[in-house]
């Protein structure tokens, strides 16, 4: 039995963007390695097309829509890191997306958590240094402009463009999250600080590839057919997320790679966090899961980046299992992130009484090939948008896919798609018309899930108001 679990999350990473899983550029030898090595899912299905529904999966074993929603972590849910830290473990969570900020609750049951913006620390025998960011002068003066001067300011009009253009020329942009580098930094720096030799639970989330796509230089290199500096990097960024529509399929293609240039960044921060796990003796006995939150959509559903319909470029995923134990190379079936927490869970503590409130599978048992998956096993994708920090449930959209069906269903009035996956992967071809029978039964699972008691026993509730995160979660695309 494996002593530590260690997972990995890597936002916006879809699974055919590694070689591990057909793609035919070089981007991620690192998790291609770690996959030849333990176990990976083809078929992995986010709970959600976003970070907001996905999470919900990942940490907490829920589907979105469950427990009050998704705007914020509820009460109502559990959480891996305070299972874990029940039953003695060192609970460490670096996380790098503002979405997950301590603000909406992803703290809890962390001994020691970064959330983008700060170290919080929930254990008194755990003694960390805390640095300031560095910045420039210049960076530090342009962004106390932008800050008084833009919202005064007609975006159409004369004075903004040329402070915009100003900005664009001199100032030093960086992406509005930590970066890749930084995250390994500090998971080191937190592994460091801990007293003793308890087991431990380590949480990383990486950015990249997340839009702004704004890999290095060296990266931008070795995936685009034609040199790219940075400030033409960051116009092409800024037109994508401000004016999608207006992207020449130029662009789109230029996006697509800077965003398999970032894949790579990440994939070598992956290995490099791995090396310094293996010299902590953390790495060869433990349980490892790396998988993605989501994918990304470029314009194969005529939309850019993530957070819409749920089409599997944003919610089938890399899930990849690695542990000391012998285990099979791939798993046969459907898989979710909701079984992430009771898979590392069941791998490392005994005697575990798995939390009411989980509903995924412990993939372990089938992972060491001691059972078969589940046959005929349907998993959910949801989202109900209704601004950021609402969630309209007259707008829900739901996926329901088993091993040959997806059927996705509107609460709203448009009609619903239905996809034969074996002989569809990208889902071009609505059979929902020839085949009345199997939209019926994929319906009835639908609404059979929806009547569980986690859905009607609890109120959706709104966010908290981001206060001083306005400002990164619109540079992410989350806020208008």
């Amino acid at each position: 039995m494996p002593q530590h679990a260690i997972l990995i999350t890597v936002d916006c990473l879809r699974y055919d963007r590694l070689s591990a899983f057909g793609y035919d550029r070089p981007v991620s030898p690192t998790m291609d390695a770690l996959a030849a090595e333990g176990t990976h899912s083809d078929e992995a299905i986010a709970t959600g097309p976003n970070t907001r529904t996905s999470f919900p999966g990942i940490l907490c074993s829920t589907y979105p829509l469950m427990y009050g929603g998704y705007a914020q972590l509820t009460e109502e849910r559990d959480v891996i890191s305070e299972t874990f830290r029940e039953h003695g473990f060192r609970t460490v969570g670096v996380n790098t997306n503002t979405q997950l900020h301590s603000r909406f609750g992803w703290d809890r049951g962390f001994d020691v958590y970064y959330d983008n913006e700060r170290t919080i620390v929930d254990d008194p025998e755990i003694e960390i240094e805390k640095g300031e960011d560095a910045s420039s002068p210049i960076h530090d003066a342009l962004e106390t402009t932008k800050s008084k001067v833009y919202s005064s300011l007609d975006q159409d009009g004369v004075p903004y463009r040329i402070l915009e253009s100003i900005y664009r020329r001199v100032g030093t942009r960086t992406p509005p999250h930590t970066s890749a580098a930084d995250a390994v930094d500090t998971a080191f720096t937190y592994l460091d600080a801990l007293p003793d030799e308890k087991p431990l639970f380590l949480w990383v989330h990486f950015m990249e590839p997340h839009s702004p796509y704004v890999p290095p230089k060296s990266y931008r290199d070795e995936f685009l057919d034609e040199p790219l500096s940075s400030g033409e990097m960051w116009q092409i960024n800024d037109k994508v997320n401000s004016h999608e529509d207006e992207a020449t399929d130029r662009e789109v293609s230029i996006i697509s790679d800077l965003y398999d240039a970032s894949v790579k960044e990440v994939d070598d921060q992956i290995g490099r966090l791995i090396n310094g796990l293996r010299k902590r003796d953390y790495w060869d006995d433990a349980i490892t899961i790396l998988c993605g939150d989501h994918g990304e959509e470029f314009r194969e559903h005529g939309e850019l980046a993530h957070g819409g319909r749920p089409y599997d470029e944003l919610v089938r995923v890399p899930l990849i299992i690695r542990s000391n134990d012998e285990t099979v190379t791939s798993l046969d079936g459907v898989t979710s992130t909701i079984d992430i927490a009771p898979t590392l869970l069941d791998a490392t503590v005994d005697d575990l009484s798995v939390p009411e409130k989980f509903h995924g599978l412990s993939l372990y048992p089938i992972v060491r090939g001691e059972e078969a998956m589940p046959e005929d096993r349907a998993v959910f994708s949801q989202i109900a948008s209704g601004g950021w920090r609402e969630i309209d449930l007259s707008n829900r959209i739901t996926a329901c896919r088993t091993d040959e069906w997806k059927l996705i269903t509107y609460r709203r009035d448009d009609e619903d798609e239905l996809y034969y996956i074996p002989d569809d992967q990208y889902e071009q071809r609505n059979c929902a018309a020839e085949q009345p029978d199997v939209v019926e039964r994929m319906t009835e699972r639908v609404d059979d899930h929806y009547a569980l008691d986690a859905y009607e026993r609890h109120s959706i509730r709104d966010a908290v108001e981001p206060d001083h995160l306005g400002e990164q979660l619109e540079a992410l695309g989350y806020v208008e």
